[in-house]
């Protein structure tokens, strides 16, 4: 579990929940005006920001689920960015993994938000951007498995799309429409550094192994 500034925004409202309950309880005939209509506020404010911090943490806890599947590294995790400091990331990337903290996958805020609701969703027909989002997290995840290279990164990344899907929940035939979608869509668009002419998304494919991908 990270902490972040909602984390604590949370934790204060509990703090003044509590104390709201407590002032009720001890001066329930002089202050119990005041104190109920604060203590309702601060129930409603704490409701919505709980629901927002939950599943943040969810979506960040399957996420690291998956880094650790794919790479192979146990104690791998992922970093879903938050609010805050996506307002000052000026960056265009999806996410990244540091050369030197290379068990931490870190995910831009859209990627984390846009893969929760593929989480949530029936993963029948999912966005441009939920098939994105499985897509970015299982190629950082070959950055944590020690795959540097981008093109190679990119082709291995494809190659276990549908397993990661299937990882998450989805059936085989969307966890495959999910992978080929991202193949077919997707990687033909990609900068020249993360594409690759020997690269053959075998598992997207459903090819044999051998047929261009790499070793």
């Amino acid at each position: 579990m990270d902490v972040g500034v909602l984390t604590v925004v949370v934790a204060v409202l509990v703090a003044l929940v509590v104390r709201r309950l407590v002032v009720l309880r001890r001066d329930w005939y002089t202050a119990r005006g005041f104190a109920t209509g604060t203590l309702v506020v601060c129930v409603a404010v704490l409701v919505t920001a709980s629901a927002f911090e939950v599943k943040h943490q969810w979506v960040q806890a399957r996420a690291t689920a998956l880094v650790e599947h794919v790479s192979g590294s146990r104690g791998a995790v992922a970093d879903c960015q938050r609010f805050t400091p996506e307002l000052m990331d000026l960056s265009t990337t999806s996410g990244f993994v540091f050369y030197d903290s290379q068990n931490a996958a870190h995910l831009r805020r859209t990627v984390c938000n846009d893969l929760l609701d593929w989480l949530l969703s029936s993963k029948t027909a999912p966005t441009d951007g939920q098939v994105r989002a499985v897509h970015v997290t299982v190629h950082e995840a070959m950055h944590v498995g020690g795959v540097f290279d981008e093109a190679r990164a990119e082709c291995f990344a494809m190659q276990r799309d549908a397993d990661a899907a299937r990882f998450l929940g989805a059936t085989a035939t969307q966890a495959e429409a999910l992978a080929q979608r991202y193949y077919r869509d997707v990687y033909p668009r990609m900068p020249a550094e993360y594409v690759s002419a020997e690269c053959t998304a075998n598992r997207a494919l459903d090819l044999t192994p051998g047929d261009g991908q790499f070793p």
